[in-house]
């Protein structure tokens, strides 16, 4: 009888993992059809199109559609939206393949030319990417970029990998006289959390006229002073 209840779980058994590969191999096949028709939607003369085939490409997430990303950010006549799509998206797979195709459009001295939001939006995808010195490097460079949209969008992925070698860079920001840049300072100083940074904030907290600065870098003071506690 007992010989008879394992034949009967391990049978079950066999056939969950018969199901199980049946399912992996369905998908696979349909991911690598998506795959194909994706890739002549990229190739289609209306951007329209291409910007959708990225969308789709966003949810497959397997090595190819993270090839066919890399080509299209790294495509320079393609059309702003296709490119911010394509970039955004190899952000959030975190894959490291991206990394280099991330770099060059960051480090890029003529990208903004054809649309100034584009280095900003790469900077927002490289904050994905902790553990990486040399995307660390390239938004602490990014922190004193010309255009406001990228540091902030540089000073906010620092936060975000949280590494304590951009600390001083950030700090520094804190003197800027953009409110945005204070703000974004601000907030990337809390996130990284780094002791360096509490009496350049309460000299903010004392000495700052705007209201929204005020309350936000207390709120950052505060926080400090609660992750001390549970140390």
């Amino acid at each position: 009888m007992k010989l008879l209840k394992i034949k009967n779980l391990y049978v079950r058994l066999i056939l969950q993992i018969i199901t199980l590969l049946f399912i992996f191999a369905s998908v696979c096949i349909a991911a690598s059809d998506d795959i194909k028709r994706i890739k002549k939607e990229l190739n289609n003369s209306d951007w329209q199109i291409r910007l959708k085939a990225v969308e789709n490409l966003s949810a497959i997430r397997n090595e190819d559609a993270v090839d066919l990303l890399i080509e299209v950010a790294g495509q320079r006549g393609e059309k702003w939206p296709v490119k911010k799509k394509a970039i955004l998206t190899l952000g959030e797979t975190k894959d490291p393949k991206a990394i280099e195709i991330l770099l060059s459009i960051f480090k890029d001295m003529t990208i903004n030319w054809d649309c100034p939001a584009i280095k900003s939006y790469t900077a927002i995808a490289l904050g994905n990417f902790k553990g990486y010195p040399s995307v660390v490097d390239a938004l602490i460079n990014g922190t004193t970029d010309s255009e406001l949209l990228t540091r902030e969008a540089s000073i906010r992925s620092l936060g975000k990998i949280g590494d304590s070698r951009a600390v001083p860079h950030i700090i520094n920001l804190l003197s800027d006289k953009s409110a945005a840049i204070k703000l974004s300072a601000i907030k990337a100083l809390e996130e990284i959390g780094d002791d360096r940074a509490i009496s350049k904030l309460q000299y903010l907290a004392e000495n700052d006229n705007d209201p929204l600065i005020k309350k936000e870098v207390n709120d950052a003071l505060k926080n400090f002073r609660k992750h001390k506690e549970y140390q």
